[in-house]
């Protein structure tokens, strides 16, 4: 057998292998006596006809292809470790250009490499905001709101009122329909503000536009999007929404005072309820923070760091974040085709607008992992335990029994298993290079002592350690009180057998 290898740009490897001769040889002929064992043969009993009988009774090209196969499903293994390479995935069997001699052309999918920047030497500054009153009687002032009286009523709308209507938006500056719709036209609602808020749809200052409109009365508002506006499709964009009223409610908004903390809180006065929404509103700010310090850590080391990987690892995030985004459509009573036709995408444009998060995701998950192996970064294997044993529990317990243990034998416990522990090791990684850029150390965990190190090494098995017989008995005593989200699907393990491309 001879391989000749050829990198390729996206990552993958081209594997031209000339099998000997003699080899296909053999077999074409054990090939022959698997075709005839399924093909009947006159004068013959299945299996034992000669190979030329064979030849001529079902054809060379269908032995060939009966050899290919086995030839294939047998030495893959023995090809991609003469070859020298890690792969990320089983590769496709892409072409036969020859048979005399044999040869087959693989494309294979290579591991990804990531080389990192310098993320020893990571430093940005850590300043939490502070909330201030000012946000306070924001939030107040939002309360106040959702907890107006509200009235039909039959005039022109007023500032302060809330319109009812329905409202479609589309380009002006394209000539295509089927780009120029920006939304279909849908019921919405709008509460006519002076100060502009940024998250007005269906863009800041929209509801002013509404003042002196009447029930059943249509209007054309025109429009031009900013040239940094966050969606790329829109900036710049000239624009209209058409807009018929159905309803108008006019508001009578409570006063603020200790009335309002009763009925809208747990507090019996104003002081009390804004002292707690304070501390909430501060806690809000440092979660957010910290998510978004976290962001500009993991951007920056992307940034930094060499990354290659094949399109198959880009493919398999882009189908895990369109199930996860399907579910929590799912959640809201929505389908993903209701989802795509008021965003005015179809599924090839869907998939467009999920590849650049898919690309960040994938990128930023190599990074961290490379930085875990680095500096040994690893799951506390009871934690990992621990936790897969709770999950399994809790999603085992909406089943009945044999589907319980149906899964228990399965690669699913296995597959959790490895997704909790990867979860664990980014959400470590992530803390230790939190404490580089702030400029504090690392916390160095104490050693416990001899006898409770071994005692804790000896209640913790682990993962690869744990048997189909211990899993079924955990099944066997599951609670039946535990309430879980349907579980995702679980993921088989890399196959090393290739695919072959018809």
């Amino acid at each position: 057998m001879k391989i000749e290898k050829e990198l390729r740009d996206d990552h993958q490897i081209k594997l031209t292998v000339e099998i000997d001769a003699d080899e296909f040889e053999k077999a074409k002929r054990r090939a022959a006596r698997q075709v005839a064992k399924r093909v009947k043969i006159p004068g013959y009993r299945p299996g034992k006809a000669p190979y030329g009988v064979i030849l001529r009774n079902v054809g060379e090209g269908a032995i060939v292809e009966q050899a290919l196969e086995a030839y294939v499903d047998t030495e893959y293994a023995k090809i991609i470790e003469e070859a020298e390479i890690e792969p990320y995935g089983a590769g496709t069997l892409d072409n036969v250009p020859s048979l005399d001699p044999p040869t087959l052309e693989f494309v294979v999918p290579l591991d990804a490499e990531v080389e990192l920047g310098d993320y020893k030497s990571i430093e940005f500054p850590f300043e939490v905001p502070e909330t201030g009153d000012e946000e306070v009687e924001k939030s107040l002032e939002q309360i106040q709101q959702q907890n107006a009286a509200r009235e039909t009523v039959e005039r022109p709308a007023e500032l302060g009122d809330v319109v009812f209507m329905q409202v479609g938006g589309k380009r002006t500056d394209v000539e295509d329909e089927a780009e120029a719709t920006i939304f279909e036209k849908r019921f919405s609602s709008s509460t006519i503000q002076e100060e502009a808020d940024e998250f007005e749809f269906p863009y800041p200052g929209f509801s002013m536009e509404l003042i002196g409109l009447s029930a059943e009365e249509e209007k054309t508002i025109s429009y031009e999007y900013p040239a940094d506006h966050e969606d790329e499709n829109l900036q710049g964009a000239q624009a209209e929404f058409e807009v018929s009223v159905t309803n108008i409610q006019s508001q009578t908004l409570p006063e603020i005072d200790d009335e309002l903390a009763k009925s809208a809180s747990d507090f019996d006065t104003l002081a009390e309820w804004k002292t707690e929404l304070k501390t909430n509103l501060q806690k809000q700010a440092e979660d957010t923070y910290a998510t978004e310090y976290d962001d500009q850590i993991i951007k920056h080391l992307v940034e930094e760091s060499t990354i290659k990987f094949p399109p198959q690892m880009l493919e398999r995030e882009k189908e895990e974040m369109l199930r996860g985004l399907e579910y929590n459509l799912s959640q809201q009573g929505l389908t993903k085709e209701l989802y795509m036709q008021i965003r005015g995408l179809d599924e090839a444009g869907l998939a467009e607008e999920v590849a650049p998060v898919a690309e960040d995701r994938v990128k930023q998950a190599l990074v961290l992992m490379e930085i875990a192996k680095a500096e040994d970064i690893k799951a506390d294997e009871g934690q990992v335990q621990a936790e897969t044993s709770r999950t399994f529990d809790a999603i085992s317990s909406q089943m009945t029994p044999n589907e319980a243990k149906k899964l228990a034998r399965s690669q699913y416990l296995f597959s959790l298993m490895g997704n909790i522990m990867a979860d664990m090791v980014t959400s470590k990684t992530m803390e230790y290079l939190r404490a580089t850029a702030k400029g504090e150390e690392w916390p160095v965990i104490e050693e416990q002592p001899e006898e409770e190190g071994e005692a804790a090494a000896e209640e913790i098995t682990e993962p690869e350690a744990v048997t189909e017989t211990e899993a079924t008995a955990e099944v066997e005593e599951l609670p039946s009180d535990t309430e879980v989200e349907a579980p995702a699907e679980a993921e088989a393990p890399g196959e090393d057998t290739p695919e072959t491309e018809e």
